[in-house]
């Protein structure tokens, strides 16, 4: 078979079984981020082994919770390469029309399709896989060979079947990742609720207690939201905590969780963190949103918000009750002294 590089090349049909079996064992996976990404890579190089292979998908942030919208996962084996695989808009809507595996005979006569290497490799032919749901596009599949391919017919329906079993693969974890969101995910500003944190600060409390590891809290409130909310109506409330939410979210790492508390405060657990670590971590917050700047729905300039910030680590707290506790009265000993300041917690908070 030319796509295979084994020793002894498979029939088509060796391939379709292949296929089989191995989305079997995929689909007995609970998956999302990076282990999925990383299962659904290294099934396509065992049954291909592509020099280049990218998956692009319509939302990613379906599958890993925090990618920006044009975020991709692409694994090269051009040595030290950097590489871009680009499809016009108007063959990615023909992929998704005709919902069918096609095939690239020759890269360079394909204007639809920009590559470029900064190791100044070439790609020869190849395969774009749609990946859909009904008439939904979840995605793209692109695989690249550095030689010209002649497949046969069946090698193609072998690809046609890998597509299709992989379109019903992450529609399925879409959905299940949707449901489980629905239980975990505050509404309003995308982030983790409540009832989600209290269960991940005692995931996290006990991680750093077993390994002797640190860990941080910070709690977040909006300083003055309801004084927001009353002159502004509710609407642009509603704009004010959905927007600080995502500056927070920006604001912080990956492996940061961050909730929306309740109202309009926020709680962060940052994960292997002291408190002096945690101390930047919240001014950084606290500038970023001290310089957004809120419009009306007429368009109009509204002004700015700020927020207060008590900060304190697991060094001190006998229990995750007692860390929320000790950040709550250094959030409020800011509320009592000015607001929009950041404060480590201190036996002094009652002052």
């Amino acid at each position: 078979m030319d796509v295979l590089q084994d020793a002894e090349k498979m029939t088509w049909l060796d391939l379709e079984c292949n296929v089989l079996r191995t989305m079997q064992t995929v689909n007995q996976l609970d998956l999302e981020g990076e282990p999925l990404f990383l299962t659904l890579s290294r099934t396509i190089r065992n049954l291909l082994s592509p020099v280049l292979y990218e998956l692009e998908l319509e939302n990613p942030a379906d599958f890993w919770p925090g990618r920006a919208r044009d975020w991709t996962w692409m694994e090269s084996a051009l040595d030290k390469d950097w590489s871009t695989l680009t499809l016009t808009p108007r063959l990615k809507r023909l992929l998704f029309r005709r919902e069918r595996v096609l095939f690239v005979e020759e890269m360079k006569s394909a204007p639809d399709i920009q590559f470029t290497s900064t190791a100044g490799k070439s790609l020869q032919s190849g395969f774009l896989l749609p990946l859909t749901c009904g008439t939904s596009p979840l995605g793209i599949i692109k695989i690249f060979y550095g030689r010209t391919l002649y497949p046969l017919a069946g090698e193609v329906e072998a690809l046609e079947l890998l597509r299709r079993e992989l379109s019903i693969l992450l529609d399925h974890i879409r959905t299940h990742l949707r449901m489980q969101r629905m239980a975990t995910v505050d509404g309003l500003t995308n982030l983790f609720n409540h009832r989600f944190f209290q269960d991940q600060l005692r995931t996290e409390y006990q991680r750093a207690l077993r390994y002797n590891k640190s860990m941080t809290l910070l709690m977040i409130d909006i300083d003055d939201f309801k004084g927001y909310n009353d002159k502004y109506g509710h609407l642009a409330g509603d704009r004010v905590l959905a927007e600080t939410a995502r500056t927070i979210r920006n604001s912080v790492r990956d492996i940061d969780f961050v909730a929306r508390y309740g109202g309009d405060e926020f709680a962060l657990i940052l994960p292997e963190v002291e408190a002096d670590g945690g101390m930047i971590v919240a001014e950084k917050i606290r500038k970023a949103v001290e310089a957004q700047r809120f419009i009306s729905e007429d368009g109009e300039t509204i002004g700015s918000i700020s927020v207060s910030c008590g900060v304190t680590d697991n060094r001190s707290a006998a229990s995750p009750d007692i860390l929320i506790e000790r950040a709550d009265k250094a959030l409020y000993w800011v509320k009592r002294h000015g607001r929009n300041l950041v404060r480590l917690a201190s036996d002094n908070d009652q002052d």
